[in-house]
């Protein structure tokens, strides 16, 4: 829920405060960076932490309680005169260490409820529908709601927002909390009978020992940067907005792809059960490449503004058909690199003797973090290139400089990054084979 209200705080910068798009952008590059570096820093928190309420559930609880806290200042910015800009970085950075708390949990916890590959997919796919609820749901929320009851990306807007994602996001963290409550504990952590001292310098000797952290951390890393681009606020405005002539269809393009995704996900997840999860990361790639290829085919033949759920024409039709392929092999990518991680860890586990997954997930979220902090600048330039001093709205008129900023952030950049997942998986060596003969070294 903070992940998708993140995406939209350009708007509140450069809408509620002022700021202009490059001030923004960089502002946005340098808090992503700051949240890679704090990550190794919880990283290694989690890993030295086992008191009696447990190895990661402190860490999810008070992450969330720091995020409210980060909204409610980000909410007072407005009354702050001069001081409103000082005050909406001083948020940021407090937003970004809860963040970090609880992003590192995600990435580190799944190795404590389960070494099983098998089982691991199961988490996946949970993870695959869950996100198809979430993603829709906000999309509604934002475009079908939010945007139409208040008529912009406004202060109104945004105070019903903050106030919808503190609630619903301190239910999931209350859930998240029940959920490993009888998994955390030490017995449950690989090699725990052997476990040493962790120190920081034991991340980076995994790093610079262990090759597939190495390359899972290429491929992850950028297929963040461009999967973010894709899903841009700005782009999505501009898509949606400017290109197809109304942002609500945003919503209930969403809403209809719904079922498609999911069952698209499922069925990755399923691969993935059967051939490990190598095997469905690569599969995943290649179906978000071909479907990929077909939208921008679609958009340079056809007609965008014809995009409509009254008036049904072939281009709805063909849109939902590609849009539904290229979400469900997309998020099965996104979910799959989670269970992935843990694979990493115990592997790392058997390799050197020390388990790591705080600091082996934390590293993956640097790498994440450092490299899609140039979302923003990537997708700002691109504007600025366009022509355009301030971020398109949903009541900027078309332009063709517009239609292919769509274009390169929608179809072409992440082709670039599914890419570099085909020439990193070549030589990633963690199939389902590897992690067998791991599993039977490591005990949950």
């Amino acid at each position: 829920m903070y992940y998708f209200l993140m995406l939209y705080i350009v708007y509140f910068a450069s809408g509620v405060l002022g700021m202009g798009i490059a001030m923004v952008s960089g502002l946005i590059m340098s808090m992503k960076i700051f949240d890679g570096i704090i990550d190794p820093v919880a990283g290694w928190f989690i890993d030295r932490t086992n008191g009696r309420f447990g190895k990661f559930r402190p860490y999810m609880i008070a992450g969330n309680a720091v995020m409210m806290f980060s909204l409610l200042l980000m909410y007072l910015c407005q009354y702050a005169g001069w001081a409103q800009i000082p005050l909406f970085i001083l948020a940021c950075v407090i937003h970004i260490i809860g963040y970090s708390a609880q992003f590192c949990v995600t990435r580190a916890a799944l190795g404590a409820l389960t070494n099983d590959p098998k089982q691991r997919s199961v988490f996946a796919a949970f993870d695959m529908v869950i996100n198809v609820f979430l993603f829709v749901g906000v999309s509604l929320l934002v475009s079908n709601v939010l945007v139409v009851k208040h008529g912009d990306f406004n202060v109104a807007m945004f105070s019903e927002y903050f106030l919808l994602t503190v609630l619903f996001s301190a239910a999931c963290t209350a859930l998240a909390v029940t959920g490993i409550w009888q998994k955390d504990r030490a017995k449950y952590f690989a090699l725990e009978e052997k476990a040493t001292k962790i120190k920081f310098k034991d991340g980076w000797e995994a790093l610079r020992n262990n090759r597939s952290v190495q390359l899972l951390m290429i491929a992850a890393g950028t297929d963040k940067l461009f999967s973010s681009v894709m899903s841009n606020a700005v782009i999505m405005v501009i898509l949606f907005g400017i290109v197809c002539g109304d942002f609500a269809l945003l919503g209930l393009l969403n809403l209809y792809v719904f079922m498609p995704v999911v069952i698209v996900s499922l069925l990755c997840a399923q691969y993935a059960r059967r051939f490990g999860q190598k095997a469905a990361f690569l599969f995943g790639t290649y179906g978000s490449m071909v479907s990929t290829i077909l939208i921008f085919a679609l958009f340079m033949l056809g007609i965008p503004a014809t995009l409509s759920f009254t008036n049904w024409g072939w281009f709805t039709v063909l849109f939902l058909i590609f849009i539904s392929l290229r979400g469900g092999f997309m998020n099965a990518n996104t979910s799959i690199i989670i269970p992935m991680i843990s694979d990493c860890a115990d592997y790392e586990a058997t390799r050197s003797g020390k388990y790591l997954p705080g600091m082996i997930g934390a590293m993956f979220s640097f790498v994440d973090k450092v490299i899609a902090s140039l979302t923003n600048v990537i997708v700002g330039a691109l504007v600025i290139l366009a022509g355009y001093s301030t971020f398109p709205t949903v009541n900027t008129p078309y332009s063709d400089a517009l239609f292919w900023v769509a274009m390169i952030c929608y179809c072409g950049l992440p082709m670039l990054g599914w890419g570099i997942n085909i020439v990193c998986m070549k030589f990633y060596p963690l199939d389902r084979t590897t992690m067998a003969e791991v599993q039977k070294k490591t005990k949950k």
